[in-house]
């Protein structure tokens, strides 16, 4: 929904506005930040106002309505603007406003800029994620607390490097952000990356942490893989059919991960609810004597041209800049800042429990 801006001219700026240039004409020039009362931002497809301050009126609207489409009323004490679009390139309008106090009479360059949507914004989960010495980490974006204001056509998503470097590397996938752990490195890593919207602005730079360990001798592994969505937006998973455990422990399911859109019923057989027409994601975890990884599960409507089976890449795609993903995060909600860790505390519980860190 569109928030509206009001603003008033000071008589001081109005003067030192009508000696400086009494007359000027419409242009486009490079976008400043707003720096005074002259200077207009309307919000995000919203509305904002010029109101001169008293005893000053506008006499007369013919130039404002003239001067740009974003003038949608204009009368003695106000002139209304509005963005129904956003243009990234439209820089600053210089809107001329003839005020009066029937004494004097003063042209006012009023400068009007559009304000861009907000950045997206990431907030993955402060837990430490568990990675064997020399394996991937490979972090749905799903798992990445993403939302976007204008994500339409999927975003990007850019993989900004591991500290400390010796720990191993990171890329970036349609779908994943994929750590690799150095085979030699054992302890702490953090794993950092951000996402821009589809005007190319870009969030604060997000970090996943990881926990290295020395890899066993008998590794658990979950895959990642594609499922096809029904004609309802449903899909059942068989978690088990995604693990193996080369020593043959039974497998314990930790937790699911949230979807961006639908809604999952965690367990070994787990459900997704959503819509036909959205691609979707979710990540599980999963531990098994001593050993612990995580897949996930990318859903996909059916007729999309996406694959609809099989296990998703995730090998880098050869270019070192950010990638264009599958999926269209959803848009700000209010979170609470106290929330858990999610599902990774009960994976680090388990861990603590069989001895694995």
């Amino acid at each position: 929904m569109g928030r509206m801006v009001r603003r008033a001219t000071p008589l001081v700026v109005a003067l030192l506005a009508f000696m400086a240039s009494p007359h000027a004409a419409v242009a486009a020039e490079p976008v400043p930040q707003p720096a005074g009362p002259t200077d207009i931002e309307i919000p995000y497809l919203g509305t904002a106002t010029i109101e001169p301050a008293a005893p000053w009126r506008i006499a007369e609207c013919d130039g404002p309505r003239a001067a740009s489409p974003l003038v949608t009323a204009c009368e003695g004490q106000r002139i209304d603007l509005a963005a129904p679009a956003y243009d990234p390139d439209a820089g600053v309008t210089v809107v001329p406003v003839q005020l009066t106090n029937d004494a004097v009479s003063m042209t006012v360059q009023y400068r009007v800029r559009l304000s861009p949507p907000d950045a997206p914004a990431v907030r993955p989960s402060e837990a430490a994620r568990p990675v064997a010495s020399g394996s991937l980490l490979r972090v749905p974006i799903s798992d990445l607390g993403l939302d976007c204001v204008v994500c339409t056509s999927g975003g990007t998503l850019d993989a900004i490097g591991v500290e400390p470097a010796a720990a191993g590397s990171v890329w970036a996938t349609p779908t994943h952000l994929v750590f690799r752990a150095a085979a030699e490195y054992t302890g702490a890593a953090e794993v950092r990356f951000r996402y821009a919207d589809d005007f190319g602005s870009s969030s604060a730079v997000g970090t996943i942490a990881a926990s290295v360990y020395r890899a066993g001798a008998a590794p658990l592994i979950a895959l990642d893989v594609f499922v096809p969505l029904g004609d309802d937006g449903s899909a059942t998973v068989d978690i088990a059919t995604l693990v193996t455990s080369i020593a043959g422990d039974d497998v314990v399911l930790v937790g699911c991960g949230a979807a961006m859109h639908g809604r999952v019923t965690c367990g070994m057989e787990a459900q997704y609810l959503g819509s036909a027409g959205i691609v979707d994601q979710f990540g599980f975890q999963v531990a098994a004597g001593g050993e612990q990884a995580s897949g996930s599960v990318t859903l996909v409507p059916q007729g999309s041209g996406l694959p609809d089976a099989g296990p998703v890449p995730a090998a880098p795609s050869g270019a070192d800049e950010p990638v264009p993903t599958l999926f269209t995060p959803p848009p700000p909600v209010e979170h609470d800042d106290a929330a858990s860790d999610g599902i990774f505390s009960p994976l680090v519980s388990t861990l603590d429990r069989v001895g694995a860190r």
